[in-house]
This record gives structure tokens, sequence and C-alpha cells, in this order.
């Protein structure tokens, strides 16, 4: 008792002694903040320095900010703390959702990477890192941010794929941060990832994700585990969503001082999440390995529970004939057949051998000739044998099952859903494939009807054309027409007007 309550002593010096790193995490919305350069732009900042200088983070990591000429902004205005833009991403695509981290700490690396292309799904964004130098070591830190849960007609599929995505997300950033011990410059004692992640687990439209788990089986401690919804909101409802935990904050190798601390502001959708971290010694650090490989650590382990049963099984039969062993070698030549149940009215045991010989049980020499007394005693004890080793294997073979059916029950689950995720996957990634194809069919289909549209009007244009001049020909041709039958109408006249003159020459006068 004194060892145990000298311990604790210790750890809890240990804590007190060591340095807390105070981190700060706020999704900013900047893509509906006002214009850059601008009096509201400015108010902003100054507002959301405000909130952040109450806070006093070491480290403060965002999401959806609009770009670095906007983090130094904010960074001159954190004051009396001196902090510097660590790094800031410039991801084409996402207008208005970069990631950032600053710092007042020393900083050692940073550098900025989108998610990669997994399939025909390429996930929006990506991740800013930073190893920042810290008292009890240094510290990787990510600003993260996954896909959002934004959806069009569609809103199931739209909300699968926005599920892939922030999965195909978590799952990159498990392997860069299992990259980061390869490294010879980055060897962080302790790794925190903080952003926005866009799921929430309390909603049934996200009961099948497993971004969080994928998160948590590499070994990183959720800031959230057991905190009651009512005091984890992070974003704030509107008419289509109730209140949800969408912000995180995951560490590995360290501890948390206290709960979360979330501030409520009108500043954006969601709200900064603060807390404390104790980070362990890099010697700590170094014991724990940086690849995390649940699966194949439950495989052994289920693996050395099989061995050890079926070494239970073998030793639980030997034990059995070991048992019995001696008593059917002392009574088989008398020719009983039952070991353990004898006539109570008789006195005698008539099955004992007469034969002064010694029989050999369990390496011991017990003497043939036995009185009743005797003779039933160490029946009596073999009986007392036989039922404290079936109660022993009875114990063994309970505590056997009660630790390795729920280890089996929970591997055939797990693997029942990896399987339904792989399928899920692979529907959705033919689901876009064929969308793709459906999209490209109709451009195509647009393409040709754009086409026959433009011939159909050139010929509707010759018609008119035609029909245009077919008019001009038929007025030329109507216009020849009378004019020749006003010539024939002057011919018929020429000889009539020349006879009436003759006449009125040749007439005399009165």
């Amino acid at each position: 008792m004194r060892r145990l309550i000298a311990l604790l002593l210790l750890l809890g010096g240990a804590h007190v002694g060591a340095e807390p790193l105070r981190l700060t995490t706020w999704n900013l919305n900047s893509s509906l903040a006002p214009e850059a350069a601008s009096i509201a732009e400015h108010d902003r900042l100054a507002d959301i320095a405000t909130v952040l200088n109450s806070l006093n983070a070491d480290v403060i990591l965002l999401q959806e900010i609009r770009d670095r000429q906007m983090c130094e902004r904010l960074a001159a205005l954190l004051k009396p703390g001196r902090y510097q833009v660590a790094v800031c991403s410039a991801f084409t695509g996402v207008s208005g959702n970069q990631v950032a981290i600053l710092s007042r700490k020393p900083i050692t690396a940073a550098w900025t990477e989108p998610w990669k292309a997994h399939g025909a799904v390429t996930p929006p964004g990506g991740f800013a890192f930073a190893l920042v130098q810290h008292a009890s070591g240094d510290v990787g830190l990510f600003s993260v941010q996954f896909k959002n849960n934004a959806t069009s007609a569609s809103f199931e599929r739209d909300t699968q794929l926005n599920i892939l995505d922030r999965e195909i997300s978590a799952a990159q950033l498990v392997q860069q941060v299992a990259a980061l011990g390869t490294k010879p410059i980055v060897q962080p004692s302790a790794v925190v990832l903080a952003g926005s992640f866009n799921t929430n687990p309390d909603e049934p439209r996200f009961v099948s994700e497993i971004t969080l788990r994928l998160l948590e089986n590499a070994g990183f401690k959720n800031l959230f585990h057991e905190v009651p919804l009512e005091d984890r909101i992070t974003r704030r409802g509107d008419s289509r969503y109730p209140d949800a935990t969408v912000d995180y904050v995951f560490a590995r190798n360290s501890e948390y001082l206290a709960g979360p601390r979330i501030v409520a502001s009108e500043l954006s959708g969601h709200f900064p999440v603060a807390c404390e971290a104790i980070i362990r010694p890099a010697a700590d650090a170094a014991k724990i390995p940086l690849t995390s490989k649940p699966v194949a650590r439950r495989q052994s382990i289920s693996l050395a529970l099989f061995v050890v049963l079926l070494l239970f099984c073998w030793w639980w039969v030997v034990g059995r004939k070991r048992f019995y062993s001696p008593a059917r070698a002392a009574f088989e030549p008398a020719g009983s057949a039952n070991l353990l149940s004898y006539p109570e009215e008789d006195g005698t045991f008539a099955a004992l051998p007469e034969a002064i010989d010694g029989i050999e049980a369990d390496g011991q020499w017990i003497p043939a000739r036995l009185r009743p007394d005797a003779a039933r005693s160490q029946i009596h004890s073999l009986e007392k044998r036989a039922a404290a080793a079936e109660q022993r294997a009875r114990q063994a073979t309970e505590l056997v099952r009660q630790g390795l059916v729920p280890h089996l029950a929970r591997l055939m689950k797990e693997r029942l859903f990896r399987v339904v995720f792989s399928q899920r996957a692979h529907l959705l990634l033919t689901q876009e494939a064929g969308a793709s194809q459906v999209a490209e069919l109709e451009q195509r289909l647009a393409k040709i009807h754009s086409q026959m549209q433009s011939k159909f009007g050139a010929y509707e244009r010759r018609i008119a054309e035609l029909e245009k001049e077919v008019t001009a020909k038929e007025q030329i041709n109507r216009g020849l027409l009378e004019a020749k039958a006003g010539m024939m109408k002057q011919e018929r006249a020429t000889p009539r007007t020349r006879e009436a003159e003759t006449q009125h020459i040749g007439v005399p006068a009165s």
C-alpha cells in the first residue's frame, strides 16, 4: 500500500512539474467573411483576436481561413503574445478554406499537403503540419479540414460520398503520422490532430462512418471521450441541422490536463475549442511504436489465446488420466468396472487384490493389500482430486470463454464492418464512375443536339433565302408577263389606229 501511494505521489508530482501545452483550434468560416482588406474584415479580425487572447494558447490551429495575408493580420492583432505564422496552405479549388498554424513557440519544421486521390475519389483540401519545440520534447501538430456535409439534390448519395472523402482523409492522416518517424529531423515526442472533422457519431446518418475510429485505433485519445453532448457543442445548429460536435482534438503520447473549454461566439458558425495537454518525455515516446497495427495485434492475441486453449484442453485430458489411472491399475486385476461407486452395505471390497505385490501410481508405491477403511479413504481422496480438477477445468474454461468469446465476437464484428465498408466504397466508386459516364454521355448528346440545332438553323435560313429568291423571280416573271401583254396590246392597237387615220384623211371637207 505504501508503494502504491508513493507511486501515485510520484506520478502526480511529475504531472504538476510538467509544463502543459495550451492548444486552441477554431474554424473561422472565412468563406462567409467580409471582403479582404475591408474595414468590416479588420473589425472581425480584431474581435477574433480578443477571443483568442482570452484563451492564451501556445499554438493556434485555424481552419477555413482565407489566405496567408489574413493569417499575418490576425497574428499582428494577437497582443501582447508574439505569434508567428508557422504555416498556411494555398490549396487550389477550395477558395477561403485554407488551414494554418500560429505559434508563439519556436518552430522546427512546417509544411502543407493536399489530400491524395484514392481511385476516382479526391477529397478536397488537405492539412498543415508544424513541429513545435516544447519543454518535454518536440510536438507535431496537424491542422486538418475534412470534407463538409454539403449536399445537392441527391442527399443520400452525396452524404455517402462525403463520408467516403473523410474516411480516405483520415486513413491518409494516419499514414502521415506513421511516416514522421522515418524523417531524420522530425522525431516528435507527441502528435496532436485538431480541426474540423465534420462528423458527429450522435447523428444517425453518420452511424456507419469510421473516420474517428481510424484515429482512435491508431492510438490517439479523443478530447471529448465520455464528455456529455451538451458540454461538447462546437457548431451552432440551424433550421436543417441540430447543435453538434464537428471539431475535435486528438493527441497521442500525451494526457489532457482538464476537460475541453469551448467558447460560444457569434463570429463563426463554429466555436473555438481549447485544452491543455501534458506531453510525455521523449524517452517515454521512444518506447511507443510510431506505427499502430491494431488488426495484426488482435490477430496475434487471438492466436495466442487459441494456443493457450489447446494447451489447457490437453492438460485437462492428461490430468484426468493421471487422476484415474491409479485406481484403474489397482482394481482392474479384480475385474472391477466402476472406480468410484461401491456397495455401502458390504464391509469389504471384493475387488481388492490378494497379492502382496505393490502397484505403481503417480510415481509412488501403494500397498496392494489395504484395509476397507484405507481403501475407502483412498477412493474418497481420488474423488476429491478429480472433482477439484474438474472444477478448476470448468473455471479455466469459463475464464477463457469470458475473455475469448467477446474478443472473437468483436473481431468478427470488425471484420464484417470492414467487408461492408469495402463493399460500400466499391459501390460508391462504381456509382461515381457510372455518374461520370452518364454525365459524359449527356455532354455528347448536348453537343450533338447543338450541332443538329445549328444545322437545322442553317437549313431554315437557306430555305428562307430560296423562298425569297423564288418570290423575287415570280415578281420579275409577273412583270415581264405584264410588259409582254402590254406590248401585244400596243401591237394590236397600232393597225387600227393607222386605218382610222387613213379613213380620216380620205374624207372630204364639207
